[in-house]
């Protein structure tokens, strides 16, 4: 449930953390990044955009009439913590202090390990500032593909992101789910599963039911035995369909949900699950159901 929350917070977006930024034009967003590609990438150890770093989110991909809230740039944490020579475990302190030393206005946020600056709209004063949100990655190819925003200019999906990350989300618990002990009763103990985490990937988990007073409600994560799994975009693919599909087989809700009921999906005996707690993850995060769930 943690996650799931990270996520809400991140799917309704923070808003302006920085406290006099302006939405920003579709036409503008291209532009803005590049200025802070050019003008703190290097101050920060940074080559460019397409090299250690990445435009992730909805920003430029929402028809032109619209506005942007913030930019998303996923940044190599490795690069900036040996530039700053700082620890990973400290990269965001380390960068949020040198960004303070640069004269910009910053926001923290250590529960998306990303740190979110103001910058001049298309690097111009006038225009206004932009948020632009730095976050920390270990793996750019991993945040280019769970921060996946379809493109709305050209019709690519007619949901946000948020959807199909949250089926992923509950086909990969589903799929990925057995028990480790029972009651006599055959109430469920402990099981073990997997799920996605946005920073990290895909994680086997272990939690437990069990409380000092009988089973509790809710199954309480048992981190010692948290198990990497991957963060490699094709191999989430393979653990869940057959034959050869791609990561943009699954790059939007519509496509995602056409192949989970497709033959290629490999466990077709819990399709049923999958869907239930898709559109249990849609009502906590407040989002309204698909056409075809419900």
């Amino acid at each position: 449930m943690k996650y799931i929350k990270l996520f809400e917070q991140f799917i309704n977006e923070s808003g302006n953390s920085i406290d006099n930024a302006q939405p920003i034009p579709q036409a503008d967003v291209i532009p803005t990044a590049k200025w802070v590609e050019k003008t703190i990438f290097p101050k920060i150890g940074l080559v460019g955009l397409d090299d250690d770093a990445a435009i992730i989110g909805s920003a430029g991909k929402k028809l032109p009439e619209q506005t942007s809230g913030d930019i998303d740039l996923a940044v190599s944490a490795d690069k900036i913590a040996a530039h700053l020579g700082s620890s990973l475990q400290n990269v965001l302190f380390a960068l949020n202090d040198k960004l303070k030393s640069l004269g910009y206005s910053t926001k923290m946020a250590p529960g998306f390990n990303q740190v979110s600056i103001g910058a001049p709209i298309a690097g111009d004063t006038k225009k206004g500032i932009a948020q632009v949100d730095l976050m920390l990655s270990t793996d750019l190819d991993w945040s280019r593909f769970i921060y996946h925003s379809p493109d709305f200019r050209i019709a690519e999906s007619r949901y946000k992101g948020a959807y199909r990350n949250l089926l992923l989300m509950s086909a990969i618990g589903n799929s990925f789910k057995k028990i480790v002990s029972q009651t006599e009763a055959g109430e469920t103990k402990e099981f073990e599963a997997y799920v996605v985490r946005l920073n990290q990937g895909i994680v086997q988990v272990r939690k437990s039911f069990e409380g000092k007073k009988g089973l509790l409600k809710n199954a309480a994560l048992l981190k010692e035995f948290d198990k990497f799994v991957t963060n490699t975009p094709s191999d989430v693919v393979k653990l869940l369909f057959r034959g050869d599909h791609s990561p943009t087989d699954i790059n939007t809700y519509e496509k995602l949900k056409s192949l989970i009921d497709t033959s290629d999906f490999l466990y077709p005996e819990v399709r049923s699950a999958i869907y239930k707690d898709f559109e249990r993850k849609l009502i906590d995060a407040k989002l309204p159901l698909p056409d075809d769930i419900g």
